[in-house]
């Protein structure tokens, strides 16, 4: 990557319906490939809407299935990366991102952290991931993916950026939580702080691609953005309404906020490793 220009896709979801989503996400590379970008991201299970439940197993489609070669033939002129319900080898299922790029699909993440809380029930219909792995794209350079609740905890975009991932993606199916109160709901303040922190203290960016769109008693907020490696938002998309954003990723920005200032650099992988062992040994004599 020197200058990738890169679109996100801030889309509504069909529930359970690959079809239309599939349709959707053709249509917007389509026009993305006629505008001249470079990539495109969509949100988190956007090929399969998120409340899916019980027909995540009917859903799951392994990276090999024919029916996604509509994104794979497309993936020869632009780097698609999508959400999708994936079926493993061995027949997990799986909430995962998927990258098309040089008509090759591959799954790049399974999601780790699979909140079971409030609102939530993904434990139940879904495997967790087991790798936090950085991915080479020909078009984007190094970049490290993430889904959603993943990036509530440090440990995953520290592990990519430290892989060598220069762009942290995290496709979003965020819905709206209501507090009392006038402004941005506490969710939304809460998600441009974290990407503001992960951006400026990996001297990385963070590009959030969060859905919109009502599913059943879930409202997703959109404001999907892209923040610098200094901690600035780039842009930033509307609230609760469908919309398309470019950028431009400049690797150059990424060299000239590690030269301003070495923190990330500075980071000692093997005092942290140390410490974690013994922390993990500890917690086992317990």
């Amino acid at each position: 990557m020197l200058n990738a220009k890169l679109r996100i896709a801030q889309i509504d979801c069909t529930l359970a319906n690959f079809d239309e989503n599939l349709d959707r996400h053709s249509t917007l590379a389509e026009e993305a490939i006629r505008d001249g970008l470079d990539a495109i991201a969509f949100p988190e299970l956007s090929l399969t809407g998120y409340n899916v439940q019980d027909a995540a197993q009917d859903i799951a489609m392994h990276i090999e299935d024919s029916r996604f070669n509509p994104l794979r033939k497309l993936s020869q002129k632009i780097t698609i990366i999508c959400g999708g319900i994936e079926l493993s080898d061995n027949y997990g299922v799986y909430n995962s991102a998927f990258m098309f790029e040089e008509g090759v699909g591959r799954s790049i993440h399974r999601k780790i952290y699979l909140p079971t809380y409030g609102m939530f029930e993904e434990l139940r219909y879904f495997s967790a991931g087991e790798q936090i792995k950085a991915v080479t794209s020909k078009r984007l350079g190094k970049i490290g993916v993430a889904i959603c609740e993943d990036f509530w905890h440090v440990s995953v975009p520290f592990l990519l950026a430290h892989q060598g991932a220069k762009v942290l993606f995290v496709l979003m199916s965020s819905p709206l939580r209501m507090s009392p109160g006038t402004g941005n709901p506490a969710i939304v303040t809460q998600w441009q702080t974290i990407a503001s922190t992960y951006s400026f203290l990996f001297s990385s960016y963070v590009a959030c691609i969060n859905r919109v769109g009502n599913e059943d008693s879930f409202t997703y907020w959109g404001n999907s953005s892209v923040t610098g490696p200094e901690g600035n938002a780039i842009c930033t998309a509307p609230l609760f309404k469908p919309h398309v954003m470019d950028t431009v990723l400049d690797v150059t920005e990424v060299k000239r906020a590690r030269l301003h200032s070495s923190h990330f650099l500075d980071e000692d992988l093997r005092l942290i490793g140390a410490e974690l062992n013994e922390i993990i040994a500890l917690g086992r004599k317990k």
